[in-house]
C-alpha cells in the first residue's frame, strides 16, 4: 500500500512529531508494509535530518522564483498552478499524452506519484489559518482530488476563515475530502461557519500523542526529580496577535519569561534550561533559541549563571526523552507541550493560538493556559509559583488525560485493514474517530449508549472567544 503524506514541514521537530506520530497510527492499521512517500517544503535538507524517510519537494511552485519580475509575479504565479491543475484534469479524462507535453519531468513524476497513491494524507497541523498564505496548500489539495486519489485532512486545527476566497475553494476541497480530522471543537465549529457538510469531520487526537510513553506518564515522581528544580521553558518569537500591538505584547511576554525565570531561580534554587521544538537547523526560517538568548539576557547576572539556552536540534523521540530530566516545562509551542506531556512531564502552557487552550480545556487542565496576548509578569509569575505547589495533583490529571489522548489516537490498530478498499478506508475511519465526536445525530446517539464522554459543554479561554459545544449544536 502507498500512503503519500502532504504539506509537511519536518525541519520543525513539532512536524516531526505529527509526522511519525501519524506514520506509527497508520502502520497499526494497514500494516508494517506500507510505503510512505512524504511531500516536504525542504526536502533535501530534510534527508539529512531524517535520511530514513523518502521526502519528495512540494508540487506548488513558489512564487519568489518570479519575483524579480516584479507585478507580473502573482500571474505567472496564478498560471502555472492553472496549467499543472489542467494537467492533472487530462490524465484522468484520458488525455496522458497531453498531460506530458505540459509538465517537467519533475512535475510529470510527481503528478504519477499521486496518481498511484492509494490514500493522500495531508499532515496534521495548524496551516489552515489565515495567518499564514493558504495558497499552496490549497493548490495540494486540489491537486489530490483532481486525481481521484482519497484525501484525507489529519488532526487539523484551522479556521476562522473571512477572507470570500479562501471560505469558496475551501468548502468545495472539504466537501470533497474523504475524512477530515479535527483537534478541537473550534474547528469544527469553524467548518460549520463557511457552510462544509461535516458528516465526514470528526474531534480526534493529535497523532503526536501516539508517541506517548504510559510507564512514564504514570510512575509516581518526587518534585522535585533531582536534588533542585529543573525547568525546561519554550519561546518563541510571535507576530500575529490581534488585539494588541505585536512589539508590546512580544515585550510583555518576554519580560514574563524573565520574570518567571528569576524567581524560579532565587526562590527554588532552580536551573533554567531554554528549550524547543524549533532549533539547531540553520536552514529553518526560525530559531526559537533566539528568543531564548533575548530573555537570558534580560536577567541579572546572579541569576544568569544559574539558566542556559539549549541550541541543539533533536528529533521528536529523543527531545521526548530528554523531557523526563525535567520537574515541569512552560511550552509556548503546543508539540513542546505534547512531547513533555508524552514523556510525563507537567506542562505550564502559554497559548498564542486556539489550539492549546482547547488542547488543555480536553485535558481538564484550562484554567493553567495563559493567553500571549493577555499575559502580565507578576500574574504570570504567581501562576508558576501556584503551578509547582499542584504538581502532585496535575500529574494524576495528567496520568488520565494524556493516557486517553494516546488511545485515540492510536484507535486506529485496533481495526488493521489487509486489503485496500473503499469499506475497509471506512472502517479505519471509523476506528480511528471512535464515533466520539462525528457530527451526525444518529452517530452522536451511537456515542452517547456507549457511555462517551465527548458531549459535556465547556467553555474556552478568551483565546476561544466562543462557547464550545461537545457536539454538534
Amino acid at each position: 500500500m502507498k500512503i503519500l503524506i502532504t504539506n509537511v514541514v519536518m525541519l520543525n521537530t513539532g512536524d516531526a512529531a505529527i509526522l511519525m506520530g501519524l506514520m506509527d497510527i497508520l502502520k497499526k492499521a494497514f500494516g508494517p508494509n506500507v510505503e510512505f512517500v512524504i511531500y516536504d517544503s525542504k526536502p533535501e535538507v530534510a534527508s539529512k535530518y531524517y535520511p530514513e524517510l523518502t521526502f519528495r519537494r512540494w508540487v506548488y511552485l513558489d512564487r519568489r522564483k518570479f519575483r524579480q519580475l516584479g507585478g507580473w509575479s502573482d500571474r505567472l504565479q496564478q498560471f502555472n498552478q492553472n496549467y499543472v491543475l489542467f494537467a492533472a484534469w487530462c490524465w484522468t479524462h484520458g488525455l496522458k499524452q497531453i498531460t506530458k507535453a505540459l509538465l517537467s519531468p519533475n512535475e510529470l513524476k510527481a503528478l504519477m506519484d499521486y496518481a498511484s497513491a492509494d490514500l493522500i494524507v495531508s499532515t496534521g497541523g495548524t496551516y489552515l489559518v489565515e495567518n499564514y498564505s493558504l495558497e499552496k496548500r490549497i493548490f495540494d489539495f486540489q491537486f489530490s482530488l483532481l486525481l481521484k486519489r482519497p484525501l484525507m485532512l489529519f488532526t487539523q486545527s484551522l479556521g476562522p476563515f473571512t477572507n470570500p476566497v479562501y471560505k469558496t475553494e475551501l468548502q468545495k476541497i472539504f466537501d470533497d475530502a474523504a475524512l477530515i480530522l479535527l483537534r478541537d471543537r473550534a474547528s469544527l465549529k469553524h467548518l460549520e461557519e463557511i457552510n462544509v457538510n461535516t458528516q465526514n469531520s470528526h474531534v480526534s487526537s493529535d497523532a503526536a500523542f501516539a508517541l506517548a510513553q504510559p510507564e512514564a506518564i504514570q510512575t509516581p515522581q518526587p518534585v522535585p526529580k533531582h536534588s533542585h528544580l529543573k525547568v525546561a521553558i519554550s519561546s518563541r518569537e510571535w507576530s500575529h496577535f490581534k488585539h494588541i500591538d505585536s512589539k508590546f505584547g512580544m515585550h510583555k511576554y518576554r519580560e514574563s519569561l524573565s520574570k518567571a525565570t528569576q524567581y524560579l531561580v532565587e526562590k527554588h534554587g532552580a536551573e533554567i534550561t531554554f528549550l524547543s521544538t524549533c532549533q539547531g537547523i540553520p536552514e529553518y526560517w526560525t530559531d526559537d533559541a533566539k528568543t531564548g538568548e533575548v530573555v537570558a539576557a534580560m536577567l541579572p547576572d546572579s541569576v544568569r549563571q544559574n539558566v542556559q539556552v539549549d541550541h541543539q536540534f533533536r528529533p521528536p523521540e529523543a527531545l521526548l526523552e530528554h523531557l523526563k530530566n525535567y520537574d515541569f516545562v512552560i511550552a509556548t509551542r503546543m508539540h513542546m507541550a505534547i512531547l513533555a506531556l508524552s514523556a510525563g512531564t507537567p506542562v505550564l502552557p502559554i497559548a498564542y493560538e486556539f489550539k492549546t487552550c482547547e488542547l488543555f480545556e480536553r485535558l481538564q487542565l484550562g484554567k493553567w493556559v495563559h493567553d500571549i496576548e493577555l499575559i502580565e509578569p507578576e500574574e504570570f509569575t504567581q501562576s508558576v509559583e501556584s503551578f509547582i505547589q499542584a504538581i502532585p495533583e496535575i500529574r494524576q490529571t495528567l496520568a488520565v488525560g494524556v493516557i486517553k489522548e494516546q488511545q485515540q489516537a492510536m484507535a486506529a490498530g485496533r481495526s488493521p485493514n489487509k486489503h485496500w478498499s473503499n469499506d475497509a478506508m471506512w472502517n479505519f475511519f471509523k476506528s480511528l474517530v471512535g464515533w466520539a465526536s462525528c457530527p451526525s445525530k444518529s452517530s452522536r446517539q451511537d456515542a452517547s449508549s456507549t457511555g462517551n464522554q465527548g458531549f459535556q459543554n465547556f467553555s474556552c479561554t478568551s483565546l476561544c472567544d466562543s462557547k464550545i459545544w461537545g457536539g454538534k449544536p
